[in-house]
C-alpha cells in the first residue's frame, strides 16, 4: 500500500498523513475522521496536500482553518498576519471609504451602486479565498442576468479596486484580476441612436407650451453638450458676438463641478442654427435671477464660488433641469412630438452624426465634444445619417469651382 501512495501522502501507523514545507519548515498532519485506508481515502488526502500546496504558494493558507487542533495551527496564525480574514465586504468598505476621499460624489454613489452586487455574491467570504475561476464566473453570471456589458464592467471596477488592495496589503501574491478582461461589446455604436433633421424638427414643433425647453434639446442638437454640461450652462458662459460658448461647469447629482478631463473645459464654436437659438435664449434669461454656486474643482475637494445667471430651467416649474426631471419630460414630448423613445443624451450623438453625414472634418468634431482625439466619436458617437447625407460629388464639384457657372 504504502508504495502506491502519492507524493507527500504517507502512513503513520495505521492513520494517513500528508507533509508539506510551509515556510521553509516541513510540517506533518494526520487526517482525522478517516476510518479506512482505501483508494479513496488516498486520494482524498493527495487533493488536500495539493490544495494545501496552492494556498500556500498563493499565500491564502490558513493553517487552522485546515487543522484546527494541530499544536502547529498557533505556531503559524502569523503567516498570513490577520489581514488574511480579510472578507469581501471588508474590502469593499475600505476601498469605498478611499474613494470618498478621492473622488465626486456622483462617482461614489455610482460606486456603492455597483458594490452591491459583489456584496451579495462574495460578501462574507475572506478574499483569499475565492479563486480566479470564481471571479470569472460571477462575471459570465451577471451576464446571464441581463446585465449591460458597460454596467458588468462598472461592477468589475469595484472587483478590481477591492482585489489590487488586498494584493498591495500582501494579503494575496497574485492578483487573479490581471487576468480577466473586460467585457467587450459587439458593436461600438450600440449606445448611438441619433435624432434625424426631420425628427430634430418634430421635436421642436412638439409642443409649443414648452418651447423653451424644446428650444433647449433643439440648441442641443446643433451643439454637443453633454446634458450635465447643458444644464448646468449660463449667461456668463455665452459670447454671442464670437458666436461661443464656454463650457466652465457641469452639474451632477445636483452638483456643480469642473469637467472631468482638461480637454471637457473647452469654448464650443455655434453654428448658426445653434447661434440662432442662443440669441433667443440668452433674451428670454435676461430675467433670471442670478445666484451663488459652489462649483467643485477637479480635485474633488477644493471649492470655488461663482455668480452665474442659468439659462435653462423647467419652463412649469422655474426649477433648474436635473437628469431626472429631463428624462420624464423628455420620453413624454417625444410621445406628442411623434418621435420614436431615445434619451435626451442622442442630442450630443445627433450632432455628432449630423457633422459627420455633412463631411465635416473629424478632428473638428472632436474638439467640440471635447475629445482629446477622434477615437470616440469614431466608435461612439458618429453614426451615419444617410437621408442627411449631401452628394459629395456635388460638394467636391463646388470646391473644385466647376459648379461656379451654373449658379
Amino acid at each position: 500500500m504504502t508504495d502506491k501512495l502519492p507524493t507527500g501522502v504517507e502512513m503513520n501507523g495505521k492513520q494517513l498523513r500528508i507533509w508539506f514545507t510551509l515556510n521553509g519548515q516541513r510540517c506533518r498532519e494526520p487526517l482525522d475522521g478517516i476510518a479506512k485506508v482505501n483508494k479513496a481515502s488516498i486520494a482524498y488526502a493527495d487533493n488536500k496536500r495539493r490544495t494545501i500546496m496552492t494556498e500556500i504558494k498563493e499565500g491564502r493558507f490558513d493553517y487552522a482553518a485546515h487543522f484546527p487542533n494541530s499544536p502547529r495551527a498557533v505556531m503559524f496564525s502569523g503567516t498570513g498576519g490577520p489581514a488574511t480574514k480579510r472578507t469581501v465586504q471588508e474590502g469593499i468598505d475600505r476601498w469605498l471609504e478611499v474613494q470618498r476621499a478621492q473622488k465626486a460624489s456622483s462617482t461614489v454613489i455610482n460606486y456603492v451602486s455597483k458594490a452591491v452586487h459583489v456584496a451579495k455574491k462574495f460578501g462574507k467570504r475572506r478574499i483569499v479565498d475565492i479563486s480566479k475561476s470564481d471571479i470569472a464566473l460571477f462575471q459570465a453570471q451577471l451576464l446571464k442576468q441581463g446585465l449591460a456589458p458597460k454596467t458588468v464592467n462598472d461592477i468589475f471596477t469595484v472587483v478590481r479596486g477591492v482585489w489590487a488592495d488586498a494584493f498591495g496589503d500582501g494579503i494575496l501574491k497574485a492578483n487573479p484580476l490581471d487576468r480577466i478582461n473586460n467585457v467587450g461589446s459587439d458593436s461600438d455604436s450600440e449606445h448611438a441612436d441619433p435624432f434625424s433633421r426631420d425628427e430634430i424638427e418634430l421635436i421642436g414643433k412638439g409642443d409649443p407650451a414648452r418651447s423653451p425647453d424644446t428650444r433647449m434639446i433643439v440648441f442641443n442638437c446643433w451643439t454637443g453638450l453633454s446634458l450635465s454640461e447643458l444644464i448646468a450652462l449660463a449667461a456668463e458662459d455665452v459670447d454671442l458676438v464670437a458666436g461661443v460658448v464656454h463650457v466652465r461647469r457641469a452639474s451632477v447629482v445636483g452638483e456643480f463641478k469642473v469637467p472631468k478631463e482638461r480637454t471637457r473645459l473647452r469654448v464650443v464654436e455655434l453654428i448658426d442654427p445653434a447661434l440662432d437659438l442662443m440669441r433667443e435664449i440668452v433674451a428670454a434669461a435676461k430675467e433670471a435671477p442670478c445666484e451663488e454656486i459652489k462649483v467643485i474643482q477637479r480635485d474633488n475637494i477644493s471649492i470655488k464660488k461663482q455668480e452665474v445667471q442659468f439659462l435653462f430651467r423647467s419652463s412649469t416649474s422655474g426649477l433648474l433641469w436635473n437628469g431626472r426631471m429631463l428624462s420624464i419630460w423628455f420620453t413624454e414630448h417625444l410621445k406628442k412630438a411623434g418621435v420614436r423613445h431615445r434619451g435626451a443624451n442622442q442630442c450630443r450623438h445627433t450632432f455628432a452624426s449630423q457633422m459627420l453625414s455633412s463631411y465635416v472634418p473629424v478632428e473638428w468634431v472632436a474638439r467640440q465634444l471635447g475629445h482629446a482625439d477622434t477615437t470616440m466619436v469614431r466608435k461612439h458617437y458618429g453614426r451615419w445619417i444617410p437621408n442627411d447625407t449631401k452628394s459629395m460629388a456635388g460638394i467636391v464639384s463646388k470646391m473644385l469651382g466647376f459648379r461656379e457657372n451654373r449658379e
